[in-house]
C-alpha cells in the first residue's frame, strides 16, 4: 500500500506533469520535421540563387558580345555584307529575352522561398522551445516515477521484470559502446603504424638508390643524404613499433596482435661513418631490412582487417542494442504511467504515452 499512498499524495503534481507532457509531446517528432523542412527550403533557395547568378553572368557576356557585333569591327562589316546583321541580332535577342523571363520567374520564386525560410525558421524556433519543455517535463516525470517504483514492487511484478530487463540491456549497451571505442582506437593505431612503415620503406628505398649516386666521387653529400634516409627510416620504424605497443596495451586479446613486432636493424639504421655506400654488403643489409618491414606491414594489414571486421560487427550490435534500449525504455515508462493512472483513476482505461 505504500506505493499507492505515495502516488496519491503526489497526484496533483503527477497530473500536472502528465498533462504538460501530453501537450508538448508533438514536438518530439515535430522538431525533426521542422529541421528537414527548413533545410529543404534553404537548399532550394541556394539552387535558385545559383540559377540566377548563372543567368546574370551569361547575360553580361551576351550583352558585351552584342555590343561588339553592333560596333564597327570586322564582324559587323561581314554581317552587313551578308545582309544578316539585323536578322541575326533579332533572333539572338529573342532567345535572350526568353531566358530573361525565366530569370525573372526564378527571382520571384526566390523571394517566395526566402519568405518560406523565414516562416520555417520561426516555426523551428517554436518547436525547439516546446521540445525543450517536453524534455524537461519528461525528465521530471521520470524522476517522480523512479521515486515511486524504486526497489521491488511486489504488487506489480511485470514492472519489476521490465525494470531489471531494461537495466540489463543498458549494461550490455554500455559494454558494446566501450568495446566500439576500443576497437576504433586500435584500428586507428594500426592504420598509423602502417603509414609509418610506408615512410620507413620509402626511406630505405631512397637509401638504396643512393648506392648508385656519385660513387666514384665519394661525395660527402651522398653520405649525408644516405644517412638522413636511414635516420628517417629508423624514426618511422620506432614510431610504428610505439603505435603497435599502444594497440596491444589497449586491446591485448585481438587475434594476431601479440605477434606484431618490428625488428629493427641497428647496424643499418644507425650507421654514420663515411663511404658506406661503397660496401655492397650494406645494400644487401638494407634489402633484408626492407623485406622484414614488408612482412611486418603485411601482418599489420591482416590484423587491421580482423579489427575492422570486429568493429563492423560491434557497430551493428551496438546500434541494434541502442534501439532495443530505447524501445524498452518507452515501454517501461508507459507501463509505469499506466499503473499510476490506474491507481489514481481506476475507471479510466490504460493510457499509452511514448
Amino acid at each position: 500500500m505504500a506505493l499507492e499512498q505515495a502516488i496519491k499524495r503526489e497526484s496533483e503534481r503527477f497530473q500536472a506533469l502528465f498533462n504538460r507532457l501530453s501537450d508538448t509531446q508533438w514536438s518530439d517528432t515535430g522538431i525533426v520535421e521542422a529541421k528537414t523542412y527548413l533545410a529543404d527550403c534553404q537548399n532550394y533557395a541556394r539552387i535558385t540563387q545559383d540559377k540566377i547568378t548563372e543567368f546574370n553572368t551569361a547575360a553580361e557576356r551576351e550583352h558585351k558580345r552584342l555590343l561588339a557585333i553592333k560596333g564597327h569591327g570586322l564582324r559587323h562589316v561581314w554581317y552587313k555584307v551578308q545582309g544578316k546583321l539585323e536578322e541575326r541580332l533579332g533572333e539572338q535577342e529573342k532567345v535572350w529575352l526568353k531566358e530573361f523571363e525565366k530569370c525573372k520567374q526564378e527571382e520571384e520564386h526566390l523571394i517566395e522561398l526566402k519568405k518560406e525560410i523565414h516562416s520555417a525558421a520561426k516555426y523551428l524556433h517554436e518547436c525547439q522551445i516546446t521540445h525543450d519543455e517536453f524534455v524537461k517535463t519528461k525528465r521530471m516525470l521520470d524522476e517522480m516515477l523512479e521515486h515511486f517504483f524504486s526497489g521491488e514492487t511486489p504488487s506489480y511484478p511485470d514492472e519489476d521484470f521490465m525494470e531489471q530487463n531494461l537495466k540489463k540491456q543498458q549494461e550490455q549497451l554500455t559494454s558494446l559502446q566501450t568495446q566500439h571505442r576500443l576497437l576504433t582506437n586500435v584500428f586507428q593505431l594500426l592504420h598509423s603504424a602502417h603509414q609509418s612503415i610506408i615512410i620507413a620503406r620509402h626511406a630505405l628505398h631512397d637509401a638504396i638508390k643512393m648506392n648508385t649516386f656519385d660513387l666514384a666521387a665519394k661525395s660527402s653529400f651522398a653520405d649525408m643524404a644516405a644517412n638522413s634516409n636511414l635516420a628517417r627510416a629508423r624514426n618511422a620504424t620506432i614510431r610504428a613499433q610505439d603505435l603497435i605497443d599502444e594497440a596491444k596495451r589497449v586491446s591485448p586479446n585481438i587475434r594476431h596482435i601479440a605477434d606484431l613486432r618490428i625488428r629493427q636493424d641497428n647496424l643499418v639504421f644507425n650507421l654514420m661513418f663515411d663511404n658506406i655506400w661503397t660496401d655492397l654488403n650494406m645494400r644487401f643489409r638494407i634489402g633484408e631490412a626492407l623485406q622484414r618491414l614488408s612482412r611486418a606491414d603485411t601482418l599489420i594489414m591482416d590484423t587491421s582487417i580482423v579489427v575492422k571486421e570486429q568493429l563492423s560487427r560491434c557497430e551493428i550490435d551496438r546500434n541494434k542494442k541502442s534501439e532495443d534500449v530505447k524501445r524498452l525504455a518507452v515501454e517501461h515508462f508507459t507501463a509505469r504511467i499506466t499503473i499510476v493512472k490506474n491507481i489514481l483513476e481506476p475507471s479510466i482505461s490504460n493510457t499509452s504515452v511514448v
